[in-house]
């Protein structure tokens, strides 16, 4: 009878503290890496920026497989890098647009290990989009804040972009020949007063998609530290999160500074709520014939007319309430 080999033990991944060559190789690439793409925006073409999305990548990818210090430390290597070339501001809005959410939300989907023990042990996924999108408001509130202190006003330190806007807009009115029904003057003051609040919510989707991205990277390669969560379950945002969400979205009407910076946090916040509101459609749906294709729907209208994302971010503040998911379990519990 032939002797039975002994089950092979996968090995365990290296030591997230330890600085051997190929960690030390894996930081160097990162930020090598993070500052090529980021870098790419000096373009300033349409395709630039949609490279420079996946800027936040690199460092998900050594934090998450490599562990958070050699994260932080491909970070500084991107953000040293771009404060040579091009510039030191390019590299103050990587560091503070790109680097610090990313490790913020690195480290909380890594549990926030704290002193040999962890501070998020459930809805990881949650909190984590929700410590990006806070650095990222944060960031975007203060950078709007010393603008407006520094040229003497709100509306003195947009003048520059309503400008332009003013000339694109009515370019666009005077080709597409619609007449009197657009005011260039109106509409670019409110797409230059939108601006920064877009910009921040555009931020923390790309730190969403590509820490999703690098989680998978991760998980396959076998490196991640803590099982993959169950996000569509998992992605249960705080109930105070939907009331913080609702304020601030009523100081943007008192427009101004305060205006803009309540904008600023209720397009990060309304965000997070979407996904929570896709999560629960995503739970809802789970083995039913359909689901499959009606997710599929919803994902190409949402890239293709983006509003209806906002329908999302009212069943993420109703699903705050009402915790569907809850009542679901609670009714296939009854039912077993």
């Amino acid at each position: 009878m032939p002797q039975l080999l002994p089950e092979r033990k996968k090995l365990p991944v290296p030591d997230n503290g330890d600085f051997s060559l190929p960690q030390i190789f894996a930081s160097i690439g990162g930020g090598l890496a993070g500052a090529a793409v980021f870098a790419v925006l000096t373009k300033g073409t349409s395709a630039a920026v949609l490279f420079a999305f996946l800027a936040p990548l690199p460092i998900l990818i050594v934090a998450l497989g490599f562990g958070l210090r050699h994260g932080a430390t491909s970070a500084l290597i991107a953000t040293g890098l771009l404060s040579i070339w091009p510039n030191p501001i390019v590299g103050v809005i990587y560091a503070f647009l790109v680097a610090v959410p990313a490790l913020a939300a690195a480290y909380v989907a890594a549990g926030a290990p704290w002193r040999g023990r962890e501070l998020v042990t459930s809805h990881a996924p949650a909190w984590a989009i929700l410590a990006a999108g806070g650095v990222v408001a944060t960031a975007v509130s203060i950078a709007v804040t010393i603008a407006a202190i520094r040229f003497g006003g709100l509306d003195e330190a947009l003048n520059p972009l309503r400008a332009r806007a003013f000339i694109a807009i009515e370019d666009l009115v005077r080709t597409q020949e619609l007449g009197e029904k657009l005011d260039p003057s109106q509409l670019s003051a409110l797409v230059v007063f939108a601006f920064p609040a877009t910009l921040a919510a555009l931020t923390l989707l790309s730190q969403a998609l590509n820490l999703w991205g690098a989680g998978l990277l991760a998980r396959a390669s076998d490196a991640l530290s803590r099982p993959w969560p169950d996000i569509a379950q998992e992605f249960v945002l705080p109930r105070a999160v939907a009331g913080l969400f609702l304020i601030a979205g009523a100081v943007a009407f008192v427009g101004d500074l305060a205006g803009e910076i309540g904008l600023v946090f209720a397009e990060t916040l309304g965000l997070a709520l979407a996904m929570q509101g896709l999560a629960v459609v995503h739970a809802l749906l789970r083995g039913t014939r359909v689901g499959g294709v009606t997710l599929t729907v919803i994902y190409i209208v949402i890239g293709l007319f983006a509003w209806p994302i906002v329908l999302f971010t009212v069943v993420g503040v109703v699903d705050a309430v009402f915790s569907f998911r809850s009542r679901k379990g609670a009714a296939q519990a009854r039912r077993g």
